[in-house]
């Protein structure tokens, strides 16, 4: 690591915001995944702490407490659809501040398309920011799905990585 003002002011940074964007990444994923979470969210009769409570299982247990505070802020503006375009955003500001591009590793079970390459790079410049270099890898072993790895960050949505969360949470 370089030692300059700009490079330790781009650790802090990352330090800070890396809790957050795990959080609310969190939040987004389960909001998009889970119909019946989404429901009671976007129900306006629900209470905003009862709404907060149900995403107390949600939020990683070191997410930061101004976290929740700001979910709520969410709820109280009629914001929480934001969700995604404030992670897109702060995804761009990280990779801008990082002072280099990011390597964005895409790994398939089987070589993806042109088009399917156009389409996972829009949308991992829209979460990260422009400043993206892409390499694919294929491994079939992953048997379908992608394995995303950009920086520090890895997006894990292959068969294999729901086989295995089946696994550990049903305890085999």
């Amino acid at each position: 690591m370089e030692r300059t003002p700009e490079a330790y002011t781009r650790g802090i940074l990352a330090i800070a915001l890396d809790p957050w964007i795990e959080g609310l990444s969190a939040v987004n994923a389960a909001y998009v995944a889970n119909k019946e979470l989404r429901e009671k969210l976007d129900n306006p009769t629900i209470e905003i702490t009862a709404k907060l409570s149900l995403l107390d299982g949600v939020l990683p247990d070191d997410a930061p407490a101004d976290l929740r505070n700001f979910l709520g802020v969410l709820f109280t503006n009629n914001d929480f659809g934001l969700i995604d375009e404030i992670l897109q955003s702060l995804g761009r500001v990280m990779s801008e501040e990082a002072g280099g591009p990011l390597q964005a590793v895409i790994t398939s079970a089987v070589p993806l398309t042109e088009e399917e390459r156009a389409r996972v790079e829009a949308n991992l410049i829209d979460r990260f920011g422009a400043n993206l270099e892409f390499s694919y890898v294929v491994d079939s072993d992953i048997l379908g799905g992608l394995i995303i790895q950009v920086g520090d960050k890895l997006i894990d949505d292959s068969v294999r990585g729901r086989l295995n969360a089946l696994r550990q949470k049903i305890g085999v």
